[in-house]
């Protein structure tokens, strides 16, 4: 068997401590390895058409969305897992090449429409079959059966850590909600009944929850009536919802509140 990078680092390390247990050295490390051959692939190849991995990723997150290619920035930053000040320098790149124009959302001021341009569709017919070309290249070195066994593995991987997250502490629209088993404990503490949902332990000042006026102590009970136990739960229902606009129900000590959510806002 043909040794890598990763299998010497580990046999240096169970040489100078043979009591360390090193199998997420030999899965994580792979996977970074793994992962700064295929970024350096992909950004060769998208360079080819004149765009970085960053903007192929805006553009296909517009194209995927069907007709009219059309989402607000905020769900961009969400789907794509970047800040508002590195989403408005992508999109200030992308406009200046033609690929995207931006449009105000009637609805709400604070919001902004990101759209793929004709220009951007007919890039994306000639990048898209490009990309998955080199994309398959780089998994050339597995079997049908082993991509088959990888995806399952890597998905189950994802999922745990996903759901990790869910039930940990999670920051929305600058507040950060405790899951339900920790939000019965602080009500229990302080003599409030038990009403499943999630606590909001912290508002962050100058934030949108604080401009909606929610406050810390408010208990995220549900969505559009859809009763909310889990970070999972209150995700699905936000990201799902066909409704522009989501009445979040909220109780604020014994008495029940309501707020407004636009989908710009979440």
């Amino acid at each position: 068997m043909q040794l890598d990078h990763v299998d010497r680092v580990v046999q240096q390390w169970k040489a100078e401590r043979p009591e360390y247990d090193l199998a997420p050295v030999e899965i994580i490390g792979r996977a970074g390895r793994i992962m700064e051959h295929v970024d350096r692939a992909l950004e060769a190849k998208f360079e080819e058409f004149q765009i970085s991995r960053a903007s192929f990723d805006v553009l296909a997150a517009l194209r995927r969305s069907g007709k009219p290619y059309k989402l607000t920035q905020r769900d961009l930053m969400r789907s794509l897992f970047r800040t508002s000040g590195s989403m408005s320098l992508r999109i200030d790149a992308l406009q200046k090449q033609g690929l995207v124009n931006r449009s105000p959302d009637s609805e709400d001021r604070r919001s902004v429409f990101v759209t793929l341009t004709a220009k951007g569709v007919d890039l994306l017919e000639s990048v898209i079959p490009a990309h998955l070309e080199n994309e398959s290249s780089l998994v050339a070195g597995l079997s049908r059966t082993e991509r088959a066994q990888l995806i399952a593995l890597l998905r189950k991987w994802l999922v745990s850590l996903e759901e990790e997250v869910a039930h940990g502490r999670q920051l929305y629209l600058g507040m950060t909600l405790l899951d339900s088993r920790a939000s019965t404990k602080i009500r229990r503490a302080v003599g409030l009944p038990d009403i499943p949902g999630l606590l909001v332990n912290k508002v962050a000042a100058g934030s949108r929850a604080e401009e909606l006026g929610f406050r810390k102590g408010d208990l995220v009970t549900s969505v559009e009536r859809q009763a909310v136990t889990s970070l999972v739960d209150l995700r699905k229902i936000l990201n799902h919802s066909e409704s522009k606009t989501r009445k979040v129900q909220v109780v604020r000590g014994v008495e029940t509140v309501e707020f407004k959510l636009t989908s710009s806002s979440i």
